[in-house]
């Protein structure tokens, strides 16, 4: 049984059947046929969703200027009728708004945000200036969400409210039948905190960094070099950013690759041995298909051995 409070965490309120729901674009620009699928999606989870401007703008590699694209997360959040704001896909650009976002105002009107990979430096912002918690989630306009049921029920799940769960290797139906592994033994507690590997190592030197302490750090990247991603939690190491960190769950790697012949999976256990803390692998939760949801911010649990590997949140 946890211990871990949460009495100092927002938690926004689930989604009821006929509330409005915020499709922005934070990030990269949106294909029309793929942002028309997200709004078609929401629609069939009995939602309103509300397509803002971001969605159908583009100025080279980003879904608009900087300005319109925080607008439209200070806007969503303000609105008393949107209930969730969901990030349609990620790319690059969500790190451009920091200095935008009106965080008092997002403070005061909590609801749910989901999204991932380039959207973890705004879960950063949130869940740290906010005090909220958020939802590493899939994104209803990314390239493959149409194509996995599991996929779909994991964005449903986090709208809905249904944010406990357990994963152990008695019930794998809850990870897509994916076993949990271990890689290094220990129990392991704290506020769930990460998302994507490469974002937070850039957020290190900054005044919008992760703060680890305390916490359960999930991690998961898309289309790197292993050596990348050995550089990447070192600078996190070097720059301070995993001090007080008590377990870390590593997701999915899709498309990772290692020209050395290091595996991914070896060069992960070697950069983070040194931390002296449980890790766990296997959640499918990142950029593969399927791919679940984690809220963010909320408590979480892992146990680590060669007999027994379980994340348990928000019991």
């Amino acid at each position: 049984m946890m211990t871990m409070s949460t009495t100092q965490l927002t938690i926004p309120s689930p989604l009821q059947p006929g509330d409005k729901v915020a499709l922005i674009a934070p990030c990269s620009p949106v294909l029309p046929e793929r942002l028309a699928f997200a709004a078609e999606f929401i629609a069939g989870l009995g939602y309103l969703p509300e397509i803002f401007p971001s969605c159908r703008s583009r100025l080279g590699f980003l879904a608009g200027a900087d300005e319109l694209r925080a607008r439209d997360i200070n806007r969503a959040f303000a609105d008393p009728e949107i209930r969730a704001v969901v990030v349609v896909r990620g790319g690059y650009g969500g790190a451009r708004l920091a200095d935008w976002l009106d965080y008092d105002m997002i403070k005061a009107n909590p609801k749910i945000f989901t999204g991932f990979s380039d959207a973890t430096v705004l879960h950063i912002l949130i869940n740290q200036r906010c005090g909220m918690a958020t939802f590493h989630a899939p994104m209803p306009a990314a390239a493959n969400f149409r194509e996995d049921e599991f996929t779909h029920d994991a964005l449903a799940d986090a709208l809905a409210g249904r944010w406990n769960a357990v994963y152990d290797n008695s019930h794998t139906d809850r990870n897509a039948g994916v076993p949990l592994e271990c890689v290094f033994e220990g129990r392991g507690e704290g506020r769930l905190v990460g998302g994507n590997l490469t974002m937070i190592a850039s957020t290190a030197g900054t005044p919008y960094k992760l703060d680890c302490r305390d916490s359960i750090l999930f991690l998961e990247d898309v289309g790197e070099y292993a050596y990348a991603i050995d550089r990447s939690v070192l600078h996190m190491k070097h720059s301070g950013i995993l001090e007080g960190c008590r377990g870390v769950i590593l997701g999915t790697w899709l498309d990772c690759q290692a020209p050395s012949g290091m595996p991914v999976s070896l060069t992960l256990r070697n950069a983070l041995e040194s931390l002296g803390i449980p890790v766990i692998s296997g959640i499918q939760c990142g950029h593969s298909v399927p791919s679940t949801f984690l809220p963010l911010g909320m408590n979480a649990e892992i146990i680590v051995s060669p007999w027994e590997c379980s994340i348990t949140i928000g019991q």
